[in-house]
C-alpha cells in the first residue's frame, strides 16, 4: 500500500512540475500607420492615428508582464512599440529583421517561459511567426493593414500555436481578414 502512495505522490507532484512549465509567448504586431505622402523617405514617422493605435497597443498589453520588447531600426517601429515600453518601463531592443534566424533563437532562449512584444512590417511579421515553427495564419499583410495582432505560442515541449486577433480601429476590410486561417 505504501508502494502505491508513493508513487501516486510522485506522479501528482510531475503533473504540478509540467503545468508550471510557463509557455512562450510572442505577441507581434506590424508597426501603425506611417506618414506616406513623401514615397522618397525610407523612415517616416506615425501618423496621428498611428500615434493612436500604438496607445490602443499598448492598453492591449498592459496587464501583459512583458519581458521584453523589439522593433526593427525604423521610427514608425519604435514609436509603434514606445507606449507599452514607458508604461512598463522598458526600453526597446532593436533588431535586424535580415537575421531572423539568429534573432529568433537568441530571443528565445533568453526568454523562455515569458512574454515579449515583437515590432516589424508587413513583410517580416509572418516570416517571423514561420521562423518560430508556426503556421502563416494569413497568406499577406497588406500595405494599408495595421491593426493584426499575432499571438505565438510556444510549450515547453515545443508545439507552437498562433493566434489572429485585431487590435485598434480596423484599417481596412481586406481579402486576407476574410480569409483568416484558425490555427
Amino acid at each position: 500500500m505504501q508502494k502505491y502512495f508513493f508513487l501516486l505522490l510522485f506522479l501528482c507532484s510531475l503533473n504540478i512540475i509540467v503545468k508550471g512549465q510557463n509557455p512562450t509567448v510572442i505577441y507581434l504586431v506590424r508597426h501603425a500607420e506611417k506618414v506616406t505622402t513623401d514615397p522618397i523617405n525610407k523612415d517616416p514617422q506615425l501618423t496621428e492615428k498611428g500615434q493612436k493605435r500604438a496607445l490602443d497597443l499598448a492598453k492591449k498589453l498592459k496587464k501583459q508582464k512583458l519581458s521584453a520588447i523589439y522593433s526593427t531600426d525604423f521610427q514608425r517601429t519604435k514609436s509603434t512599440a514606445q507606449p507599452i515600453a514607458d508604461k512598463i518601463k522598458q526600453s526597446v531592443k532593436i533588431y535586424d529583421p535580415k537575421l531572423l534566424e539568429t534573432f529568433i533563437e537568441t530571443i528565445l532562449q533568453e526568454n523562455k517561459g515569458k512574454k515579449m512584444l515583437i515590432v516589424g512590417h508587413s513583410n517580416t511579421v509572418l516570416e517571423t511567426i514561420e521562423a518560430m515553427g508556426g503556421k502563416r495564419p494569413i497568406e499577406k499583410i497588406s500595405d494599408n493593414e495595421y491593426d493584426f495582432f499575432f499571438t505565438v505560442k510556444i510549450s515547453s515541449n515545443g508545439l507552437v500555436e498562433v493566434t489572429t486577433e485585431h487590435y485598434g480601429e480596423v484599417s481596412v476590410k481586406s481579402e486576407s481578414t476574410e480569409n483568416m486561417k484558425t490555427n
